[in-house]
């Protein structure tokens, strides 16, 4: 009965902690739920306990990640909340502190953010579950290796380690305590996380550290994917450069992050098959193990599958853009009861393929929200061809939205539909805007560039491309 009543004072602390740090009840409830069900404490539970520690660290970790975009964290909290699940499953503090920093790491809405955020939430990540004296990333700048951003206070040491990274002469110095990882940007060496630990916590800071370093490179890769599209954005006027660009994108936040996060978890599996645990019932434990990683692997076929299915756009590229409109209001229509107008003003066969499937796509998503979300009963799909331009706006009269919260929750949840429609804009050198309040009305506005070739070959190739298709 004294197990059960310290099992559940723990859950009650869990849930206080997780509240202090903003996280929402309904987000923290699956966590909590699983916390109160190690206080049964029965014999015949023992396997299963072991197989639900690894998933209630799961849990924290995912209620940790929608915190991110505050990242307003006391390391004390967290260091409690770590301390608490390690007592609630009986797992070695350690072995939480690591698994929860990996999975926080790698989780996709932290590697989304926008790269500075990006790096400063790794490093707060890593300062805060590590117990590390300070950690901060440094770059090349001109004579000397200069630091982007630190958490804690930079010993004088840092700055010689981060240089030795930087040149390539060795992984840093660990004899007075600084450690230094080179962080890699397309397998060059790019950066240098450096950081200092006592003795007696260096391996978990190493083994945190080299996590760090590998979601570290996924956030700086992703950044130079968004330097590269936004210096030829006028340039990549190919239908196949955009749909490469568009494939870049959707691989790297997509799959890529889910490969890494599966390599984490198999080093893991790694380190508890050589765990004294499992000489004693931990079938149970790596029955569990397994079945998560033939979950990740099922949910990355299922990307792999949506990529491939949105790669249908060269048939819409094929078809003139006022057809597939008229099509998909037509279908709009057999879906809904909502009233729905259709204008249409100007030519458009000058259009570029990328042109074509970037309104078609942003004419989609707008009326699938209006038709799951808005409410409304009437919508207008206004698009007009001008002499430099092509605009196309979507309004409705439904119960409208906040619209910079609903793009920072959709940020955080990893949702894409707004952001997508904002992002295939800019790719394409246009402006996009969402106009909106609570009571409505909502309207959906985007306008691109007309595109003219700067040379007759870029004309001729221009003509190459849209008889293509």
């Amino acid at each position: 009965m004294a197990i059960k009543r310290s099992a559940d004072a723990d859950a009650r602390r869990l849930g206080d902690l997780l509240g202090r740090l903003g996280a929402r009840r309904q987000d923290a409830r699956p966590a909590l739920a699983l916390a109160r069900s190690f206080s049964e404490g029965a014999a015949s539970r023992a396997e299963a306990r072991k197989a639900d520690a690894i998933g209630l660290i799961g849990r924290i970790a995912d209620v940790l990640a929608q915190l991110a975009l505050d990242h307003a964290w006391r390391r004390s909290d967290i260091g409690k909340i770590a301390d608490t699940v390690a007592r609630i499953s009986g797992l070695p503090g350690d072995v939480v502190r690591r698994e929860t920093h990996g999975r926080l790491a790698r989780d996709p809405r932290v590697i989304a953010l926008s790269p500075l955020v990006a790096v400063e939430t790794e490093l707060k990540i890593f300062y805060a579950l590590t117990g590390v004296d300070e950690v901060s990333l440094w770059t090349r700048n001109g004579a000397g290796p200069s630091c982007l951003i630190s958490v804690g206070k930079v010993r004088r040491r840092t700055r010689l380690v981060a240089r030795g990274v930087l040149e390539e002469s060795g992984e840093g110095d660990q004899s007075g305590g600084t450690y230094g990882l080179p962080v890699l940007r397309w397998q060059r060496r790019e950066a240098a996380l450096v950081f200092s630990s006592d003795p007696e916590g260096a391996d978990l800071a190493l083994s945190s550290a080299r996590e760090a370093t590998a979601a570290l490179t996924l956030v700086l890769e992703r950044e130079a994917l968004l330097l590269r599209s936004a210096a030829h954005e006028r340039a990549l006027v190919q239908g196949a450069e955009r749909l490469l660009a568009r494939l870049g994108f959707d691989l790297h936040d997509g799959p890529i992050q889910d490969i890494a996060a599966l390599a984490a978890d198999l080093r893991f599996l790694r380190d508890q098959l050589q765990s004294p645990a499992i000489a004693e019932n931990g079938s149970s434990l790596l029955t569990g193990r397994i079945d998560d990683l033939q979950a990740r692997v099922s949910a990355l076929d299922g990307s792999l599958r949506d990529i491939v299915h949105s790669l249908e756009s060269p048939v819409i590229a094929q078809r003139p853009l006022d057809r597939v409109i008229r099509r998909e209001i037509e279908t709009f229509r057999t879906q809904t009861d909502i009233a729905i107008d259709l204008t249409l003003s100007g030519g458009f066969s000058s259009l570029s393929a990328s042109q074509r499937i970037a309104l078609v796509r942003i004419v989609q998503e707008a009326l699938t929200n209006v038709r799951e979300h808005s409410r409304a009963t009437k919508v207008s799909v206004v698009v007009t061809s001008r002499a430099n331009s092509i605009e196309a706006e979507i309004t409705d009269n439904g119960r409208g939205f906040d619209v910079e919260r609903t793009l920072v929750r959709a940020a955080r949840n990893g949702r894409v539909g707004l952001l997508g429609m904002s992002e295939r804009t800019r790719l394409l050198g246009g402006s996009f805007d969402v106009r909106s309040s609570p009571g409505g009305p909502t309207a959906v506005s985007v306008v691109l560039p007309a595109w003219r070739p700067a040379t007759a070959t870029g004309a001729r190739q221009a003509a190459e491309v849209q008889s293509a298709g």
